[in-house]
């Protein structure tokens, strides 16, 4: 004797095969959308454990990208900045000065090179106190503040008088870490420099704008006399511009200062030249980075992921076996029914 299957057991065996179609249509939605395998983790702990893993890292890569874009900006706005104060101490340099040590017309000539070489004076400052947002970019770590003044002949870097050798030293020793992956540690407890950053583990941002233009003074013998002479390439300017019009005119005097400044200028170049490896440094983490990034990505991928192909095909695998069971469901229920009825 057969068993009989009624209506109702048809109704629920059908209700329940339905409701796996649509779990399965879902599902299959949900890893086209997501581009996952699965969408929790009790499905496969293993895979699950390992994309959180990278998940992390990649979150972490990102800010290290981020950070290293905006410090590539910041030392880009470094080197503009000395650049631009390299081509204004050459034209101190090759064509002011040069110009004014053989000007024909004596005192008047020199007089209006003087007044040349204090605007270019001004224009090195101005220079240093180039903003980058809200920031004074060569203000080492006080970048609130107008780094640089000139007052009354006198040239002041962080309210200080760049003659000031052991003052400048100090300032001239601010750094401004942050971390791009270079695995940022602190020195320990017991170390001279506990609490401090360890420099190799991160980048300095930092450029103390002392360092480009030079501070204290050096003894210079002149015509038999000594005396000091600043270093400091803006101050020292203005010392030139004085004594182009100083009378009598001591050509010695000037030719002495003319090499100091030589020096200073050299020495602006080689910072130049410090900051674009700084660049160069930048460029080459980023591309480290961005290399780890899609490292990161392919792992994600194949722990966690799914290919597109395959999930397309299994959503239209899913959708046509959800329509096949709405039609089969239609036509069984309905024969059953008239069974039943007869």
């Amino acid at each position: 004797m057969g068993m009989r299957i009624t209506t109702n057991m048809l109704r629920r065996n059908y209700t329940n095969n339905l409701m796996e179609n649509i779990g399965g249509l879902e599902k299959a939605r949900q890893q086209v959308e997501t581009g996952r395998r699965f969408q929790w983790s009790y499905e496969d702990p293993t895979s699950a454990a390992k994309g959180m893993i990278l998940e992390r890292r990649n979150a972490r890569n990102a800010d290290y990208i981020d950070t290293a874009k905006n410090a590539q900006k910041w030392i880009d706005s470094q080197s503009d900045i000395l650049n631009q104060m390299s081509g204004y101490a050459n034209q101190i340099d090759e064509s002011e000065f040069m110009a004014a040590l053989n000007d024909p017309t004596g005192t008047e000539g020199r007089s209006a090179y003087a007044q040349n070489l204090r605007e270019l004076q001004q224009s090195l400052v101005h220079s240093l106190n180039t903003q980058y947002g809200d920031t004074f970019i060569m203000a080492g770590t006080d970048g609130r503040n107008v780094p640089f003044e000139l007052k009354d002949g006198k040239l002041y870097y962080q309210g200080k008088d760049v003659n000031d050798a052991e003052a400048m030293s100090e300032l001239a020793k601010q750094t401004l870490y942050v971390d791009i992956g270079f695995g940022m540690t602190f020195y320990p407890e017991g170390h001279e420099n506990a609490g401090d950053i360890v420099p190799s583990s991160a980048f300095d941002m930092a450029f103390p704008g002392i360092l480009a233009v030079g501070y204290g003074t050096s003894p210079v013998g002149v015509n038999g006399k000594g005396g000091d002479m600043p270093n400091n390439i803006i101050a020292l300017a203005g010392e030139m511009a004085d004594a182009l019009e100083k009378e009598p005119f001591d050509r010695d005097l000037c030719n002495a200062m003319w090499d100091r400044f030589k020096e200073g200028r050299d020495e602006l170049q080689n910072q130049f030249a410090r900051v674009g490896t700084k660049a160069q440094l930048l460029e080459n983490t980023l591309g480290r980075l961005e290399t780890e990034k899609q490292n990161i990505t392919e792992q994600y991928q194949d722990a966690v992921g799914i290919e597109p192909a395959l999930a397309i095909t299994n959503e239209a695998y899913a959708k046509y076996s959800y329509d096949a069971a709405l039609k089969i469901g239609m036509s069984l229920l309905g024969n059953s029914l008239l069974d039943f009825m007869n």
